[in-house]
């Protein structure tokens, strides 16, 4: 499967820079250590040095190449005209190079050497694996305070990727203006609250799709579902505690399973989506949301910006798009998860002077770009104001995952690749595909347990023979 090829492709490369970092000092993982001078510092230490550090040996100018998953911001020139002060701050030029299959093309590029200067880095890569990819940019202990989320592509305690912005993942975008109109005076709290919602709107304006699957791009797509799962759990230790209990992934009544089973039940009533899931159409969608032709679709916060600005550019209200909180509850309260998007790093492969030039880079984008703000995101910098259109969110309790504890660290992600269980994955055979196409197909309650049960059976294998699990357990 197309997941388990783009996995032994990045093993493979790992191998191959493994055996080049023998003969190199230059070629270390992702980050801010391990140039030639033994440099161990942080990104904000390395951002005050002087600027002519991005020149090389020969006075020329440095140009980095910056990967990224953002074609919207590259086509429309958004990206190259923020990053113009950048260019000016440090007499370099910016390359933007943008991929619509971004994990997929990214991780076939990075069995070279290649793969840019500056990089998202995908989640393929395993946390074991960051060091063979990408620079280290400083230990955990010396940018969490600094940087929300630091631990995301964190490995031993060293830091090999910051993120590029956060969200909210905990929720759910939708037009307000319809919901309000169709008689909705309090949003959901439970999944029956939020299916019944769905169909008082299709009641309510018959030609209105209460909820649009984005099927035909499910491999990114149906990867926002998985964000709900910690806010549905309510506890940012509740992966730390599924892999100490030993407990199945899917368990009745559980998270994961609440929310997936909301999922199935959705996309099971054919009145509540699009006639034909096979053929929607991601960019088309946000015009028909901000015209309220759709109600509702999970997408995580960052959406919400992109929803508005098309609404904007339409002549349309842009507020009307809105977003609420996961329509689940745990002791009487809604809890919501802050989230990091994509995390930045530096190819361990590039020249010193590329590396310094990327970590200032990956500083600057998250203190100074304004990129999170005019996308409604969350800033990476610790203490950063929440964007205003969180209001619905106001009796929530926010929180963050909870770091590993040592001796767990990368082994929720061990156990994913190894059982190629794929939760942030969406290849063809992925469980998230499978669940929508049984339930496009009515398969009912018995089609949801089959694969349920085939997944947690495939967990529990891959959780049973991982050696770390059970050296922690003792």
């Amino acid at each position: 499967m197309k997941a388990k090829r783009i996995l032994a492709g990045i093993l493979a490369a790992s191998a191959a820079v493994s055996l080049a970092a023998c003969s190199s000092s230059s070629t270390s993982s992702t980050g801010t250590t391990s140039s030639t001078k033994g440099d161990t510092s942080s990104t904000e230490s390395n951002a005050s040095t002087d600027a002519s550090s991005t020149e090389t040996p020969s006075g020329e100018k440095l140009t980095l190449k910056v990967l990224t998953h953002r074609t919207d911001r590259k086509d429309d020139g958004s990206l190259d005209a923020m990053t113009d002060a950048f260019e000016e701050k440090y007499n370099c030029t910016v390359e933007y190079q943008a991929f619509k299959d971004y994990a997929g093309d990214v991780s076939t590029m990075m069995n070279t050497k290649e793969y840019g200067d500056v990089l998202m880095i995908p989640d393929t890569v395993k946390l074991s694996d960051l060091s063979s990819f990408f620079e280290p940019l400083g230990s955990y202990d010396e940018l969490k305070d600094k940087y929300r989320w630091a631990d995301k592509k964190m490995f031993d305690g060293t830091v090999y990727g910051l993120a590029h912005v956060g969200a909210v993942s905990g929720g759910i975008c939708y037009n307000k203006r319809v919901w309000e109109e169709a008689g909705i005076t309090t949003l959901p709290k439970t999944a029956d609250e939020f299916i019944a919602d769905l169909k008082l709107i299709k009641e309510k304006f018959p030609d209105t799709i209460p909820y649009y699957t984005n099927y035909k791009d499910g491999s990114w797509t149906l990867c926002q579902w998985p964000s709900l799962v910690m806010s549905a759990s309510g506890d940012a230790e509740y992966e730390n505690k599924k892999l100490t209990n030993k407990e199945d992934l899917f368990v009745e009544g559980d998270a994961y399973y609440n929310v997936f089973k909301m999922m199935y039940d959705v996309f099971s009533d054919s009145t509540l989506i699009e006639a034909d899931p096979v053929s929607s159409d991601w960019e088309g969608s946000k015009l028909m949301i901000a015209k309220g032709e759709i109600a509702t679709m999970t997408m995580g916060s960052w959406a919400v910006s992109q929803f508005k600005q098309v609404a904007t550019e339409n002549g349309l209200n842009p507020d009307d798009i809105a977003y609420m909180p996961a329509p689940f509850s745990k002791d009487g309260k809604q809890y919501a998860e802050t989230t990091s998007d994509y995390c930045i790093g530096v190819n361990k492969n590039s020249d010193d002077a590329h590396k310094d030039l990327g970590k200032k880079y990956i500083e600057w984008f998250i203190a100074e770009s304004g990129f999170s703000k005019a996308e409604g995101g969350i800033n990476t910098l610790q203490g950063s104001e929440m964007p205003d259109y969180l209001t619905a969110f106001s009796d929530c309790v926010f929180f963050e995952k909870a770091t590993a504890p040592e001796g767990l660290t990368g082994v929720w992600d061990a156990i994913d690749k190894e059982s190629e269980v794929g939760i942030w994955q969406g290849d063809a055979a992925n469980f998230k595909l499978q669940m929508a196409e049984a339930a496009f197909a009515a398969k009912g309650d018995a089609g949801f347990k089959e694969i349920v049960d085939a997944v947690n059976a495939k967990w529990n294998t891959a959780r049973d023979a991982n050696a770390d699990l059970a050296a922690y357990l003792g």
